[in-house]
């Protein structure tokens, strides 16, 4: 991704998140910053922040509102533009004219603009200077101005009073918004080296403290090429040893119980509401993996009926869910045990690229217990985590996320209609914890992952919904 959509990206990804949550953003102090703040403050290799872009859009139309007011005032009383220009201007006086007020206005403009856009200064004096200037000059014209003869008295107090508060108004953002953003977004970021570790040194968490170490220090590492010769041919058969298949069969193994035990873990902490029978996405920090969520929510459809349909249709997912762009099916390594690769949509309205996964996936039904069970089984898994196959090296192209857990868990549930009637639907349970790589801010990302979870089960719902429609359960 280039370099000068990053900042987009971020806004466009955030711009359908609610609710976010606070975050430490310091090692040495804690600030309530949401992600939104975060953003507004963030200077992608040190261009304006969104917030001070604000600022000086305020600053612009504190100019403009100012000579529009003005421009109402001197011409209620019916004269043309050569007498109001040579009564207000040309033969100007303290005590007739407010064209001083536009001056003013036009003088705090150009300092501010020139200190905190054009210079970037992060100190509050100048703008203290503009505002205490302001009100003194603006205090000084109530005394002097001659308020008895003046022809729209309304107007003029309306105009001293909109220049007094608008100068009040850019010294409260700048003092209470865009310096504190600037500075909290800018504590975080990471200074980087080529010697820098990947992963941060492990502290041990307070006592009984359910929160983990804040993930908004954590950035996408570059994509490192992995370690295939070359592309598979088209048609080409996927050859692999009897040790890589051995060592695919564990990984499958040790991610299925690996997401069985995060999926049971008591430390789920609320992230965000989704609008439909009370779907949630939670979160937890898992040693060695960072922050894992979870989507809980109905779907109104057999569990059994569902799992297969991921299970035995794969293929098939892109035709009914949009968010996947390619699935192809690799190899079968064992029963239950099999390799693919998904190309999935982009994001940010087209700034995020889409991203390809090679994933080793395993599926089963699984007992109360978390055990693979064929009789009666408690919900059925599965999972996925990413790993390198021969023939299937990242693509220049495109970049290569790296899926560390990821599974959906469909739980069966009995649910009686209005009518008395008995039928079946599925607790559906998503974990995600995943690299998208690339080189936009985790923190971006992870503010993110909850609206995608929400949207993602909308097009599950919608296809459930037509297979009943069909008649295939």
């Amino acid at each position: 991704m280039a370099d000068h959509h990053i900042r987009e990206a971020a806004e466009s990804l955030l711009e359908s998140v609610s609710n976010p949550r606070y975050r430490t953003v310091s090692q040495t102090h804690s600030v309530n910053l949401t992600t939104e703040d975060l953003l507004a403050g963030y200077r992608p290799y040190g261009r304006m922040s969104s917030v001070r872009r604000f600022f000086c859009l305020f600053v612009t139309f504190d100019l403009l509102f100012t000579s529009l007011m003005w421009l109402i005032c001197v011409m209620m009383k019916g004269e043309s533009l050569v007498l109001i220009f040579n009564r207000e201007i040309v033969q100007y006086s303290i005590k007739t004219s407010l064209f001083d007020v536009v001056l003013v206005a036009i003088l705090r403009f150009l300092l501010l603009i020139l200190f905190y856009a054009a210079l970037y200064i992060n100190n509050w004096s100048v703008i203290a200077l503009s505002t205490g200037g302001t009100c003194a000059f603006l205090i000084a014209k109530v005394f002097v101005f001659d308020w008895p003869n003046a022809s729209q008295p309304v107007y003029q107090v309306f105009l001293i009073l909109t220049s007094f508060t608008l100068a009040w108004g850019e010294a409260w953002f700048l003092d209470f918004r865009v310096l504190p953003l600037e500075m909290g977004a800018s504590s975080h970021r990471p200074t980087v080296s080529e010697r820098t570790p990947l992963l941060h040194p492990v502290r041990p968490a307070a006592p009984h403290s359910t929160y983990g170490e804040s993930t908004v220090n954590w950035f996408s590492p570059v994509e490192t090429p992995e370690a295939s010769p070359r592309p598979r041919l088209p048609g080409e058969q996927v050859i692999l040893t009897q040790e890589l298949i051995d060592e695919y069969k564990q990984q499958a193994e040790e991610s299925l119980q690996t997401s069985w035990r995060i999926l049971n873990l008591p430390t789920w902490r609320l992230e965000k509401r989704g609008s439909h029978r009370g779907d949630i996405v939670e979160s937890v920090n898992v040693d060695q993996l960072g922050k894992v969520y979870r989507f809980t929510g109905i779907v109104d459809c057999p569990a059994k009926f569902l799992y297969e349909e991921f299970k035995n249709n794969m293929a098939k997912l892109p035709e009914w869910n949009p968010t996947i762009l390619k699935t192809e099916f690799i190899k079968e390594i064992g029963p239950g045990v099999d390799l693919s690769y998904q190309v999935t949509a982009g994001g940010g309205r087209g700034i995020i690229a889409p991203r390809d996964f090679v994933i080793l996936r395993r599926t089963a039904a699984l007992s109360r217990d978390g055990r693979v069970t064929d009789t009666e089984p408690y919900c059925y898994m599965t999972s996925g985590i990413s790993v390198q196959v021969p023939g299937y090296p990242p693509q220049k192209d495109m970049v290569r996320g790296h899926n560390k857990v990821g599974s959906w868990v469909m739980k069966p549930k009995s649910t009686q209609t209005s009518g008395g009637k008995i039928e079946e639907c599925t607790i559906f349970h998503w974990l995600m914890c995943c690299d998208l790589k690339g080189k936009i801010p985790q923190f971006v990302l992870d503010a993110a992952f909850a609206t995608v979870m929400l949207d993602y089960i909308v097009h599950v719902r919608k296809f459930a919904a037509e297979s009943k429609a069909k008649g295939l359960f």
